[in-house]
């Protein structure tokens, strides 16, 4: 029997086992997932409250006595500061940069669209923006279709990637590959540093090395002379897809048990408690016993909700209630990319002060059972669930797996 047994390698489900190992390092953790979650389709930065004009901390603090159902609010604010610290500590063990020395406040990043991004917390690849002056030279890939300088703004240039046939066909986790070369990164940083012209600093697409990143971005930096920093591409993300595989390793290596591709079809339970869930599997499903269990699926996006035409919106595994509106028409916002969000991404379950799910008649499901990440609902008055998502993520498995490795 597992200690520990969490559903959902996104986000909340990897970050819950990681904690889980710092709060316990002797626990029995297992995850367990259908696919490998969001953080390949993420920009890999840490969202806590893009909005916080001021110390983000503080303002989470605000946010959570305004709204007392927020999951910043049912975490508690002591959760989000331990969580951001505990995950800056591995992330510098995994060599991937991440910074969170109070106090905290937003950083500016800049977007492939020439936008700009104000996230709490970044990794190694988004520092050199802080550096990068008033004239970033963007660069791209002749013939590559994933991104195109041009938007970004002025001065921009394309190069020649010395890669041979087809380079337009290459995925941004094909292009990280390359940069994990010398040769690759030496030929690249020639024909930049030609074209620099009094650039401040230097952006390319986040394909600047898959396994070897920031060996990557300081021989880049030490050629050209200036900052370089990276700019999020279309999916798969290359910050998140590093994030994933180190996580990954890191967990594998400290002894939790990972299993993706292994969807769990539903919770065993005993009297008030779960004794397990089983998971799909050729014959049967099979039976994984636990002492406490986190359900870290996600919402519509993640797999962990599900929907259809009729409005009807329910959960998977354990058949918990959804706080939604069944009228589709209130889903989505007229413009596809408002400030406010579109309310169909704030649909999730209720939880207690504990979060333990609620069942129908609004008691908990089960005493072991608790949830993390976007699968918990967001009141509507709140900011939009993409300026948190991290930092909900984050708070809401460090609480969970802290209380989880209480049971009994």
């Amino acid at each position: 029997m597992d200690d520990l047994l969490i559903i959902g390698a996104g986000w909340a489900g990897l970050s819950a086992a990681a904690f889980a190992l710092h709060l316990k390092p002797k626990a029995k953790i297992r995850v367990i997932a259908q696919g490998i979650g969001s953080l390949v389709v993420t920009p890999g930065w840490l969202s806590l409250l893009d909005s916080a004009q001021g110390e983000v901390l503080a303002a989470v603090r605000d946010l959570a006595a305004r709204h007392p159902d927020h999951p910043y609010a049912l975490a508690g604010a002591e959760a989000l500061e331990r969580a951001v610290r505990l995950f800056a500590q591995i992330g510098a063990e995994i060599e991937l940069g991440y910074q969170a020395e109070p106090p905290l406040y937003n950083k500016r990043v800049f977007t492939a669209l020439g936008s700009l991004q104000t996230p709490a917390i970044l990794p190694y690849g988004y520092q050199g923006a802080a550096q990068a002056g008033e004239r970033p030279l963007f660069v791209g890939f002749e013939g590559w279709r994933d991104y195109y300088p041009s938007l970004s703004g002025e001065p921009h240039v394309l190069i020649a990637p010395p890669i041979g046939a087809r380079p337009w066909d290459l995925t941004p986790t094909d292009y990280a590959r390359h940069f994990d070369q010398p040769p690759f990164r030496a030929e690249v940083a020639r024909q930049v540093k030609a074209r620099l012209n009094g650039a401040t600093s230097v952006a390319f697409p986040a394909v600047l090395g898959l396994e070897h990143h920031a060996e990557t971005v300081q021989s880049l930096q030490d050629r050209l002379g200036v900052p370089v920093f990276e700019l999020p591409t279309l999916p798969p993300s290359v910050p998140g897809a590093r994030l994933y595989n180190k996580l990954r390793r890191y967990l594998l290596d400290r002894g939790v048990r990972l299993q993706i591709g292994h969807p769990v079809v539903r919770g065993v339970r005993e009297g008030k408690r779960l004794a397990g869930v089983e998971v799909a599997a050729a014959g049967k499903p099979q039976f994984f016993g636990a002492r406490a269990v986190i359900l870290a699926t996600g919402n519509l996006y993640g797999g962990g909700l599900f929907s259809d035409d009729s409005g009807r919106v329910w959960e998977g595994i354990f058949d918990l209630p959804v706080q939604h509106n069944s009228d589709r028409q209130t889903w989505f916002s007229a413009r596809m990319l408002a400030a406010e969000g579109h309310a169909v991404h704030r649909f999730g379950i209720r939880a207690d002060a504990q979060l333990k799910p609620l069942a129908a008649e609004g008691a908990p499901l089960a005493e072991n059972l608790f949830a993390a990440g976007h699968i918990l609902a967001q009141p509507s008055e709140s900011p939009s669930p993409f300026e948190t998502a991290e930092g909900v993520a984050l708070a809401t498995a460090y609480r969970a797996a802290q209380l989880a490795l209480t049971q009994p």
